[in-house]
Order: C-alpha cells, then structure tokens, then sequence
C-alpha cells in the first residue's frame, strides 16, 4: 500500500505491517502493535483490500501474540502468565479496542491483564528469542490503565473521574518529553497514547497535555521512526494527519 510520501507499506502475505529482516523476509514481531495504530488512525479495521487477517486472528485462546502466523516468537502464547506481548504491544491493543468497543472483549483484555494484577504486560519471552528463555515482563501502571478503562466507549464516561487522575501519567511523561530526547521506539506508543487520551473521553489533565505537548517534536521523531528505520512512512502520514485533526 502507498504511502503519501511515495513510501509503500511494508505488508506480509498475509496483509499485515512488518518489517525486513537481514535477510529480506518480512518480521511480523511487531504486527499486533502496528495494526492497532494502524487501525486507530485510519478508521479502517482492516488493510484496505489487503487485509487477509482480522485484528482478531491475533488472539490466541486468551490472549494476543505478536503475529499468529509469523515466527515461533511471534505467535508464542502459553497462559496469561507466559507470552510475549510486551508493554508496547499492549498499548496499540488497547487503541484498537478504544476505537472499536467491543464491551466483551474491552472485560476479557483487562480480565486477562489481572492475572498480573494490573502490574504487567505478558512478555515474559523476548521476541525473536528462540530459546524462550524466561524473563521478568514490562511493567504497566496509570498510563496502561487509562487506555484500558477507556474501552467502553460511552460508559466509560463513568471513570471520568479517576481518570483524570491516571492521566497524570501521561502529562508528566510530556513534561519530560518535551526537555529530553527520547528514543524513537518510545515516540510511537507516547505518540498514540496521547492521541487516543485527548479523543476518546478527554479529561482535563489530557487537555492540558495535548496543549503542552510540542507537537512539532512529536511528528519529527515519528517520522524518523516510520520513515528512517522501519520502512512504513505511510503509517506517518496518518499520525500527522490525526495530530492535525486534534490541533
């Protein structure tokens, strides 16, 4: 698929976004995160006419890996307590499901996170790992709980309350944003993170992110991200185009 910038989408045979490898494959390790930033940006559940897999094929009986059909990493799901859907992964989960309430499953998502206690991701074998070694998951607090009560769509005007609290998560990540340079692996998940806050049950501590926020930085560290390093500018077409939107 073709980007604005004349930069085609890097898409597997089965229709999702991926990177290449070394070795000119396409790595689907990052499809589940990418899909559902995909999907919250453009209002399109699917890849245009090149979406073979729904986001729900990437749920594996209770829980979601990177990529059902890519390598054994990726697709690597044991329990709620052992996969490798990792903190980052889990925030374009989140989105997907903010754009797309699904009430059932929005309980099932955060049902699921509890076995952790609310405290961390599933990643507990790092992707591309084939040794499925062990290892302590990512740590998930205020910011991953806002996206999460933020499922409901209409009823979850009922959290407005508290989540004006948990967004103060995310304001202080942009206090910090805006006066260090952070990696651009961390760009893209504060990225929609501050995208999805500020349109679906906006509270006052999200306004006054969204207002703060150097908007400017943003898109240039997301399209170093997109453009530079992971062959997808098209996907930075579509942040600008929201951040627009917002503005």
């Amino acid at each position: 698929m073709q980007g604005g910038y004349g930069v085609s989408f890097t898409i597997d045979k089965y229709g999702s976004i991926g990177q290449i490898s070394p070795d000119g494959t396409i790595d689907g390790g990052d499809s589940v995160n990418w899909e559902g930033h995909r999907s919250y940006l453009s209002n399109d559940r699917l890849y245009g006419t090149m979406g073979i897999l729904t986001y729900q094929e990437f749920f594996s009986e209770f829980g979601y890996v990177r990529h059902p059909e890519s390598a054994p990493t990726a697709s690597y799901y044991k329990n709620p307590w052992n996969g490798n859907i990792s903190r980052d992964q889990l925030t374009g989960i989140l989105c997907y499901h903010i754009k797309y309430t699904n009430d059932l499953e929005a309980l099932k998502i955060i049902l699921h996170h509890g076995a952790w206690l609310w405290l961390f991701a599933y990643n507990t074998v790092r992707n591309g790992d084939t040794t499925f070694k062990w290892k302590w998951p990512d740590v998930t607090l205020f910011d991953i709980w806002a996206l999460e009560l933020r499922m409901f769509g209409k009823l979850s005007w009922i959290f407005w309350p508290i989540l004006n609290i948990l967004d103060i998560h995310n304001l202080l990540n942009t206090i910090s944003f805006n006066w260090i340079e952070p990696e651009d692996e961390d760009s893209i998940s504060f990225a929609i993170k501050t995208i999805a806050c500020r349109e679906h049950i906006p509270t006052i501590t999200s306004w006054i992110t969204w207002k703060i926020l150097k908007k400017d930085k943003l898109l240039r560290l997301v399209k170093s991200y997109w453009c530079n390093w992971r062959r997808n500018c098209g996907m930075y077409d579509l942040y600008e185009k929201k951040v627009k939107e917002l503005d």
